[in-house]
This record gives structure tokens, sequence and C-alpha cells, in this order.
């Protein structure tokens, strides 16, 4: 919801930080990003690729089983948002059946049974890609979506899933819990007097019976803008502002964690963190690292701290170097990726270092910048991937003006801090969308193209390293 989300306005910030000055809009945090990128149009590149490889090149070559899938709303291990982004974060992706050896490179995925869209979720089982939700467009409108399909890339066959207790919606949290994908939050929302705030409920899906239950009733208030993240056990949501609050609504320091389990939320404890909206997170550890994001004027706050769901405690960390922007906006980069001692946000340009803890800036790369919004990723275990992203004017809704091309993706590799660019894949460039790592193939769906094309893809590839 944690990825579109409702402000009001748009401050320039001292010293080149793009600061948002918050609060509630209909328009949602989509608008805002979007007029904060125009403001920073021609001075938001992170600077060229890096394209050499480290030893070995710089492809991902996890082995099967051994990497997590993400959604570019934000999404970050085993899970998907964005959404990643739209993204929840998490444990380790299945391993599922064995893939059926395929050469280097892409290959289009077969057609699937759902319209095109864009800013949807996806999951992967250890078996299937799960897609749900999402928008359409009319012109510019957003189309809100409500339903779903599972892509099997063995068999190179997709299924439609049942009807769900959910309403449409797009930039909605999704995660992948070992048994069930759970969805949660998401806008449109629920409007108030002074914006929307969004969902703040949400439902579970088992693949093995193709049925949905809705999940427990979320504690705490209506909000826009907070951040979750799956722990592996739990899903945090925290943060946030109350669109009724008004014009300039304070920012929440509250939270709780959902245990699909026992189908039942807890109220978190008090943090060390003032309220703050759109914040970075992470699951570190079987915690969630909480850092960065928007409290006010001037704008950015940079501490962070580590809630740990076992004794319900939270710990203080460093803070995070001044950025470009006041936060995170970027649904696949807003949920970092564990990846043992670092947690990276590539789409940021942002890295942690668990042991020191110390954050560092990754090599430049068009690919490490937050203003590239709506980059679908994915973590092979050794690499992290990402594809396609846009830019955008600034007009309500809009298409982007234009989308990443040359190359459309690349492979970062947290270790030699080096990327490298991907092959040409054999689908159009496009924006918002969403992708999973099978342990084998780097498969994308869905995402729209530019204000040009007005284009809602329903098509999608898959690459193998």
């Amino acid at each position: 919801m944690i990825h579109s989300l409702p402000l009001r306005r748009l401050v320039a910030g001292a010293l080149a930080v793009a600061v948002l000055a918050g609060a509630c809009s209909e328009r949602g945090e989509r608008e805002a990003r979007k007029g904060q990128a125009a403001e920073q149009e021609g001075g938001s590149e992170s600077g060229p690729a890096t394209e050499e490889s480290g030893p070995g090149g710089a492809t991902p070559t996890g082995p099967a089983g051994s990497g997590t899938s993400t959604q570019g709303t934000g999404g970050g291990p085993g899970s998907s948002s964005g959404g990643d982004g739209t993204g929840a974060g998490g444990g380790t992706s299945p391993a599922g059946p064995p893939q059926p050896a395929r050469p280097p490179g892409w290959r289009v995925i077969a057609k699937g049974p759902l319209e095109g869209r864009h800013s949807h979720s996806v999951v992967w089982t250890g078996k299937e890609m799960i897609v749900w939700g999402g928008a359409g467009r009319a012109g510019n409108a957003a189309i809100y979506l409500e339903d779903g399909a599972a892509y099997d890339p063995a068999a190179d066959r997709w299924r439609k899933l049942p009807g769900s207790p959910l309403g449409p919606r797009a930039d909605h949290v999704a995660a992948w819990t070992g048994t069930e994908m759970l969805v949660w939050g998401g806008n449109p929302g629920k409007p108030t007097a002074f914006g929307n705030n969004e969902f703040i409920d949400g439902a579970a899906y088992d693949p093995a019976t193709d049925k949905w239950r809705p999940m427990a009733k979320f504690p705490l208030s209506a909000r826009f803008s907070a951040r979750a993240v799956w722990t592996g056990r739990v899903l945090v949501v925290w943060g946030g502002a109350r669109a009724e609050d008004g014009e300039d609504a304070p920012p929440l320091a509250d939270g709780a964690a959902y245990d699909p389990a026992r189908d039942r939320w807890s109220v978190l404890p008090d943090s060390p963190l003032a309220g703050r909206l759109s914040p970075l997170a992470a699951a570190v550890d079987g915690g969630a690292l909480i850092s960065w994001g928007f409290n006010g004027e001037p704008g950015q706050s940079l501490d962070g701290a580590r809630f740990d769901p076992g004794p319900s405690t939270w710990t203080p960390v460093a803070p995070v170097p001044p950025t470009q922007t006041g936060w995170c906006f970027d649904l696949a980069g807003c949920v970092g990726i564990d990846i043992g001692s670092r947690v990276v946000f590539a789409g940021e340009g942002l890295v942690y270092d668990t042991n020191a803890d110390r954050w560092a800036v990754v090599a430049r790369s068009p690919f490490a910048d937050p203003f590239l919004d709506g980059k679908a990723l994915a973590w092979t275990g050794s690499r992290v991937v990402l594809w396609g992203g846009g830019r955008y004017r600034g007009e309500v809704d809009a298409p982007p003006r234009e989308v990443a091309r040359d190359p459309a993706g690349v492979a970062y590799d947290p270790v030699a801090d080096r990327w490298a660019p991907l092959p040409p894949a054999p689908i159009a460039s496009r924006a918002r969308t969403r992708a999973v790592w099978t342990g084998a193939e780097f498969v994308v769906w869905g995402g729209e193209g530019t204000e040009n094309e007005r284009t809602q893809h329903a098509d999608g590839a898959a690459w193998t390293p």
C-alpha cells in the first residue's frame, strides 16, 4: 500500500534533494511521484551503466531453488507487491519440480487468460507464477481489476484462478508464505473528506485447494503510504498517515504483524522511529528493517530500526545517506533483498551491511535510479535482475512518457558491485511490469507502454542465463 499512496503536494527540497510534503489526495502517491519525476527531468539519471562483468561474467548463475522472487512493487524475496512491486519481501523461493533444460536466452511464454494490465502482483510458489489484480486503462484513467491466473513455466501453460473475496485493486502487497499467497491492501482504497486511505483488507489463496479465505481484520486505523514486509513468518505493516487527518496528516509510528498460521494480527510495540510515509523496508534474519521515509518538513527521515518478531523488540540501525528523493516511490526498489550479510536496494542504488551497520551507495547505473518507476525485479541467488521501468510527466494516471530501452534489463552483482546488460527481450519495452525467479528462469509478465502507445500488455517472456 504500500506502494501507491495518496499525497497532496510537491515541494522541491534544497541541496538537490527532492522532498514531497504530504498527505492526502485522491490521485494517490503515483501522481505525486510522477510530478516529482517531472520536476527532476533531465537530472535524475545516476550515470551510465557499468557493463563490464565480474569474474565469470555478470549474469545470474544461482542454482535452481537457491534464488528468490520479487515483484517490482516492490517486492522482495519470495514475494511481490508493487509492485513489487507494490512488494512484501521475505524468504527463499521454493525449488519446486525440476524445470526443463532450456538454452540460454529469452523465450516468449504462452499467452494467458488475463487482459493486459499494470501494477499487478506476482508470486512464485515453487511451481507456478501467480498473477493477480492490477489495473488497465480507459484513456488515462485506471480501471482496477480483481482476477488472476497462474503460469506453470515447466508446461508453459496458464490456468485461471477462482474469484477472490477482495474487490478490484492495484499496487497491493502480495507474499508467498510457503502454502498460500497473501494479498493485502492496495488502491484505489476508501475515500474520506480529504482523500483516500488505501484498503486494509486482505485474503489468502491456497493453490493446493484452489480456494481463497479472507484474512483477519487489520487492528489499526485505515491509512495510506504504509510499508509492508514478509519476514518469512509474519507480514509486518508499519507507518503511513490517515487521510481523514487532513492536508498535513501527521505520519504514524504504529504497525501490526499478521501471522497466517493463526490468522491473527498483533499490534507492534512502540518503535524508536518517528512516524513516516513510504520508508524503505526489508526482511532481515526473520525480522523487518524499516528505514528512511518522509516525516514532514524538511522531508527526509534518515534513521532506521530493525524489528525482531521473536522477542517483539526494536533495535536502532545506522541512518541512510542523504539521497535525491524524500522517500521511496519506485515499487520494485522499496523492499530490499537480504543476501546474507547485506541488504540490497538495487533500484534505489543503496546497500546496507548488516554486520557493520553501515549503508553505502552502489555503482552507478541508469537502473539504480528511484525515478525509473515500475521496474520488474528478482533475486537469482547471485544477481539482482531488473527489467523495464518508465518515467512519467506528472499527469494524473497518465502512462509513462518513455520506458527503459537499450538495454531494457540489467543484472547487478552485489559482491563485485557491477552491472551487466541483459540481451534484448522478445517483447516490447514497458513500465510497471512484474517478474519472478523460478530457480532457472527470470519470468516477466504484463506492464504498460508509453503515452503514445497506450498499450496494456498481456504478454510475457522468460530469460535463462
